[in-house]
């Protein structure tokens, strides 16, 4: 069975004639349409061909190319609209614009298509994500229904969904200098990072290039022991953050590469635990034993400050994608209790989990 394919490089990779005979114009299967409807082919801003769909579900439209465009073929955009009692196939070539959408619902199927006078389409718009095969002459039987198989509507790689999406991952994150801060000039003095941190958010693709999204993380705590002569301390940061950014994304096929940027709210608490041994003085030559203690400190500040990073995620399927992302959190804020203690951090972090794309 021949495979789909959705790039301009493996389009290309096609571009050979097959099967019997030659086709001189670009026929356009259209499969799984609602029975009775309308369905128009338009190539940039012209409608070249109109039908309407059988009891089985599909028709069959054909135009032609113009201009140069006829002889040495171009590269076309493939968009859907799918409107009450219309489905209407758009061929733009690269570099221009579509017509203006009206109340119709539109997607693009992702990539660039090599359109020549021989090309054949057959474009599926059941459901919310329509898929097209393409082939440089007629297309098969099997991608007709006229054989045993017809082409697989399941594909590993999905194009980059719109609308809203839930996330969630772990992540490890790195303090510039918080363990430098609790250590002072204590020279026996170590910090180490407790694990099970993680991250929720919620983002909203406005288009596949533009969101927004709000999230949550938290950075575990960081953990430094030391001491030194009759006294020793631990202490524990436990920061956790909130974000509100901006999303721009560079959609390639299943894939979708994309920056952040915006701003965040932090709560983080310092606790410390100081031990002081007892120690032993001479006071006009008699002993006399200071007795030591465990006091505990505690800072809790909070603050809005900035933050930048960069990801990708790849839509495995219609509903899950994987990604991975980094980035930049500054955490600036003052004592929540009023005192005069203050936070002055920079981190960075790496994350990696799996988003859920919710509804249509």
């Amino acid at each position: 069975m021949v495979q789909p394919w959705r790039r301009l490089t493996l389009a290309a990779a096609l571009n050979v004639t097959v099967g019997v005979g030659v086709v001189s114009a670009q026929t356009v299967f259209v499969k799984n349409a609602p029975p009775g409807s309308a369905v128009e082919l338009v190539m940039n801003t012209d409608t070249v061909a109109s039908a309407t769909v059988g009891t089985g579900g599909d028709a069959k439209l054909v135009g032609k190319l113009s201009g140069s465009a006829a002889e040495t073929g171009t590269d076309v955009r493939i968009l859907v609209e799918v409107c009450v009692n219309l489905r209407r196939v758009l061929l733009v070539e690269r570099g221009l614009q579509p017509p203006a959408q009206g109340a119709c619902s539109r997607r693009e199927i992702g990539g660039v298509f090599v359109l020549r006078r021989v090309t054949s389409l057959v474009v599926d718009v059941a459901g919310p994500n329509p898929m097209v095969w393409l082939r440089q002459g007629p297309v098969p039987g099997e991608w007709l229904g006229e054989g045993a198989a017809r082409p697989a509507r399941a594909s590993l790689w999905r194009s980059s969904a719109t609308g809203l999406a839930l996330s969630g991952g772990l992540d490890i994150a790195r303090f510039s200098n918080a363990v430098a801060t609790s250590c002072g000039n204590v020279e026996q003095c170590a910090g180490t990072r407790s694990l099970g941190s993680f991250t929720v958010g919620a983002a909203y693709w406005f288009t596949r290039y533009l969101a927004a999204e709000a999230s949550y993380l938290n950075l575990g705590d960081v953990i430094v022991n030391g001491g030194g002569g009759t006294f020793r301390f631990n202490s524990s940061l436990d920061t956790q953050v909130l974000n509100v950014v901006g999303k721009v994304g560079a959609p390639i096929g299943g894939a979708r590469i994309y920056g952040l940027g915006g701003a965040n709210y932090h709560r983080a608490t310092l606790t410390t635990n100081q031990t002081v041994e007892d120690v032993t003085v001479i006071v006009d030559d008699a002993e006399v034993i200071l007795p030591g203690g465990t006091q505990t400190f505690q800072l809790r500040t909070g603050g809005w400050a900035w933050l930048f990073g960069g990801g990708l995620e790849i839509w495995v399927a219609r509903p899950l994608a994987i990604y991975a992302e980094a980035g930049y959190v500054a955490l600036k804020g003052s004592d929540r209790d009023g005192g005069e203690g203050s936070i002055n951090e920079r981190v960075t972090y790496i994350l990696a989990g799996a988003r859920v794309h919710i509804g249509r």
